[in-house]
């Protein structure tokens, strides 16, 4: 065997010998390939590349009717003057100041401070900051030691996936007491009754409005938006 050929074998039993490793690195790779579609696909049904491109007035608007969705009632807050909270939220005779804070960088202290002194001014027995982004370790400190709630980027894609996942069980059951109205010859449910709102500001919109938006998945995110929110999708 020349030199050229024991190297060669060399080369080939050495390869042999570590497979698991490679096979082990390529399982690996493939579950952080998998892992990446999941997250691109998850961000792409919640709606978040919208929000992205929201000012700091539409997003407060958005999380209104986000967080009635999701079972809250709402108080808006003057947008001047307003003590650190955009929102004044209540759930199970729970009340939370709520802090908005569309951001492309991260979130630092001063916006946890406003909701601290917005949970005080408002009556409010919880704080919370809502943001796109994330927030710098400081704040992350000084929020847990006030016992403010911080909704990152994460925290908040779960929150519009469930909206959504609520949305679709309402127009579920919008079509159900369509069906039974008809069959029965009754008046139409609530459900029937009720009419699509904007996603961004919360306003009714006709029903030729509503199917356009969720005629088009890819543009709105399966969202409902008036004709004036429209706008920055196109």
């Amino acid at each position: 065997m020349s030199v050229s050929e024991a190297l060669l074998d060399g080369i080939v039993r050495g390869l042999l010998m570590v497979w698991p490793l490679w096979v082990f690195l390529g399982a690996i790779f493939l579950i952080r390939l998998v892992l990446l579609a999941y997250r691109w696909r998850r961000l792409a049904r919640s709606g978040i590349r919208e929000i992205d491109r929201m000012d700091g007035a539409e997003f407060e608007k958005y999380l209104e009717v986000l967080f009635i969705r999701l079972g809250f009632s709402v108080e808006r807050t003057r947008y001047v003057g307003d003590y650190g909270a955009d929102l004044v939220v209540s759930k199970d005779r729970v009340k939370t100041a709520v802090q908005a804070k569309r951001f492309r960088r991260k979130v630092g202290v001063t916006a946890v401070q406003q909701a601290v002194a917005a949970k005080a001014q408002y009556g409010c027995s919880e704080a919370m900051v809502v943001t796109n982004a994330f927030y710098t370790a400081q704040a992350v400190r000084l929020a847990r030691s006030n016992k403010v709630k911080l909704w990152d980027r994460n925290l908040l894609v779960s929150a519009l996936l469930s909206a959504r996942k609520a949305q679709r069980h309402s127009d579920t059951e919008s079509d159900r007491g369509r069906t039974v109205a008809s069959q029965e010859g009754a008046q139409p449910s609530l459900f029937a009754v009720a009419k699509a709102s904007c996603s961004t500001c919360g306003d009714q919109v006709s029903d030729k409005v509503r199917e356009y938006c969720l005629a088009r998945p890819k543009r709105f995110g399966s969202l409902v938006y008036c004709y004036q929110h429209q706008k920055p999708f196109r």
